[in-house]
């Protein structure tokens, strides 16, 4: 189904453009999750969220430490990621790295997917920047077979499908469609 990779696509860009909006104001709320909400908000076909983290979409990658959990499709950019309590440690270059995210707050840091290296277990997230002074919105790299400890959970947006026979919404926010409809991801 050509709708995700449209979806996808649109998520991407929009984070984009909020990337270049936040170095002249703040964008969303915030936070973590304010910014995805506002990534999302300008994409028509994309489910509004409500929560911080468990209602983003259909979960398709689960890593606890250092094990994958789960894993049912390729994480791809306009996918949202989020980290609980995750320690990351390993090398950059000749330099060893330690990183803790999603620590400490109430809820997890959520960002939107923007590059994956499949190879390398990496991904680039746009992300609210908490620190202060700086533009609100930064591309941050995560190495995921540097994760420790924590989770870290990826998850395709919920989407609204139009039937165009009755018209009605089908809303598929984290189960897998049923019947002639199912949930395809091109890259």
């Amino acid at each position: 189904m050509v709708l995700w990779g449209k979806i996808g696509v649109q998520v991407v860009e929009s984070a984009t453009k909020l990337f270049e909006k936040s170095k002249r104001s703040l964008v969303g709320d915030g936070s973590y999750a304010g910014f995805v909400k506002a990534a999302f908000a300008q994409v028509p076909d994309a489910q509004r969220v409500s929560g911080e983290g468990e209602d983003w979409g259909y979960l398709i990658y689960v890593q606890t430490a250092g094990s994958v959990q789960r894993r049912i499709a390729d994480i791809l950019p306009g996918d949202v990621i989020a980290f609980w309590d995750a320690k990351l440690k390993g090398h950059k270059g000749l330099h060893t790295y330690s990183q803790t995210v999603g620590a400490g707050e109430n809820s997890p840091l959520v960002g939107v997917v923007s590059e994956v290296e499949s190879k390398k277990s990496k991904v680039r997230v746009w992300q609210a920047n908490q620190h202060v002074g700086q533009q609100t919105v930064e591309n941050v790299s995560y190495r995921l077979e540097d994760l420790k400890s924590g989770v870290v959970k990826v998850r395709y947006p919920s989407f609204v499908l139009l039937s165009p026979d009755s018209m009605f919404a089908l809303h598929c926010p984290g189960v897998p469609c049923h019947g002639s409809l199912s949930l395809y991801r091109f890259h």
